[in-house]
């Protein structure tokens, strides 16, 4: 769960980064246009956020509901 959580806010951050500095933000010689490959690559790399959510689907389903006490 941390790792889909994780990746969604990164990918979140650098779109809003890449918005704020407009056409500028896909220029190499700035870092937004580094970070927002990173962050696409983090939601495709290791399995994509859609295969994350059904793994943690099956996941929580086989164990049935969290027991705290």
């Amino acid at each position: 769960m941390v790792k889909l959580f994780s990746s969604e806010i990164f990918r979140k951050a650098a779109d809003k980064a890449l918005q704020i500095r407009g056409g500028m933000g896909y220029i190499k010689e700035y870092p937004t246009e580094r970070l927002y490959r990173l962050a696409r690559a983090t939601t495709i790399g290791e399995g994509t956020s859609e295969i994350q959510r059904i793994v943690i689907e099956r996941r929580l389903l086989e164990e049935g509901p969290l027991r705290f006490f």
